[in-house]
């Protein structure tokens, strides 16, 4: 069920012009209402954002009309594959709602065969649909701004015969790796598609920015309690403060980047977080997917660790006179000491903490992992997979 916010009420109106008799015009322009549905969570906060000043940035590409932004939020609904059924839920609130046009910002992926989309639009329907992934990491506000923009100037305003201004045209093109591609879509005129490697990067960036990996600490609140026991034998314990202090810094990055990792491995093959999809149709978008878990995870468990090495550092100072740490004579040495002890004993709660980890139940895990519409995708994906292995083992003995 779709829940509607107080529309935004945000109109960007045209200069009055003089008319042959040197009168000023009037006349009132037409009014273009244009809807944003958003997805909740970080779609819905940018959208909203998002409305402030788009009739703003309308106006100067798409002028001689009064532009009114209505925000909504809601999860628009997904279908057996988990894909979003864009043209049908944006004409059925289209006309509920009266809108003009409507763009449907969600933080799901789309792609078409093996391209990413940021965006597509079907003119016949007046609906437009933005993916926030593809949109990357850094900069989403100025981004989906640029794409709406694009959508209901360029594609979506066709409907009702409305030009954008020629001259100001130039100045919306995407720069690589996005381009705009043809649609074999029905219903579907155009997609706005990432293109190579970076765009790959890019829709990575976005899926793991999505799934805001910091949540993940929390989440291992008993993995770090034994981490932070395994941190604090390292503290206690003189021989450890010897070997902190012959390693040199490379040996203890790398000790702590192999920390990290095995209890990453850890946690996503302990629960279960690598996909295998059964179904030919998933293969291709499966290991995208299973990059941006590894990456998400990895960055949950290095926020974790930053943290545990700083309260040991901490811990380390409090409790160790700088005279009895090796090389700690002077302050500068003792500094040095402590961060090598934090660093060492941290990366040792690390891997104490992995076996912590498995105490989690793997709903809180892929909670924290996952953003909700993407659980929500991957569990109709999930459903559907018995079913696809079973059509796939007929077309296996034939060929």
């Amino acid at each position: 069920m779709t829940t509607i916010d107080p529309p935004t009420t945000a109109r960007a109106s045209p200069p009055q012009s003089a008319g042959d008799d040197g009168h000023t015009d009037h006349s009132e322009p037409d009014e273009i209402v244009v809807g944003l549905l958003a997805d909740p969570g970080l779609a819905s906060d940018l959208a909203a954002r998002v409305a402030l000043d788009l009739p703003e940035h309308l106006d100067a590409v798409a002028a001689g009309h009064r532009w009114r932004i209505e925000t909504a939020q809601g999860p628009v609904g997904l279908d057996s594959e988990g894909l979003l059924p864009m043209l049908r839920s944006g004409a059925r609130l289209r006309r509920e709602h009266g809108w003009d046009v409507v763009v449907l910002v969600t933080d799901l992926p789309r792609c078409t065969g093996t391209q990413p989309l940021v965006s597509d639009f079907g003119s016949d329907e007046g609906v437009g649909l933005v993916s926030l992934p593809a949109l990357g990491a850094v900069a989403l506000r100025r981004r989906l701004r640029r794409a709406v923009v694009d959508l209901v100037a360029d594609g979506l305003l066709a409907r009702r015969g409305v030009e954008p201004v020629p001259a100001r045209t130039a100045a919306r093109h995407f720069a690589p790796p996005v381009a705009r591609v043809a649609s074999e879509e029905e219903g579907i005129d155009s997609h706005l598609a990432l293109q190579g490697t970076r765009g790959t990067l890019r829709l990575l960036g976005g899926l793991v920015r999505a799934n805001r990996p910091w949540r993940l600490v929390p989440s291992l609140s008993r993995a770090f309690a034994a981490a932070a026991a395994g941190a604090a034998f390292g503290v206690f314990y003189s021989n450890i403060w010897e070997l902190a202090a012959a390693l040199s810094p490379v040996r203890l990055a790398a000790i702590v980047v192999l920390a990290v990792s095995a209890m990453a491995v850890w946690i996503i093959v302990d629960h279960g977080l690598w996909a295998r999809p059964a179904a030919r149709h998933h293969r291709e978008e499966a290991a995208l997917f299973n990059a941006a878990t590894a990456a998400t995870i990895g960055l949950g468990v290095a926020c974790m660790a930053a943290l545990l090495v700083t309260i040991t550092t901490l811990a380390a100072a409090l409790v160790i006179p700088p005279g009895m740490l090796p090389g700690g004579d002077d302050w500068t040495g003792a500094v040095l000491g402590y961060l090598r002890l934090g660093v060492l004993a941290g990366s040792m709660g690390i891997v104490a903490g992995a076996l912590g980890s498995g105490l989690s139940s793997p709903e809180a895990v892929r909670q924290a992992a996952y953003s909700t519409r993407e659980q929500q995708r991957r569990a109709l994906i999930d459903a559907d997979e018995p079913n696809a292995q079973a059509e796939e083992v007929p077309e296996a003995r034939e060929q």
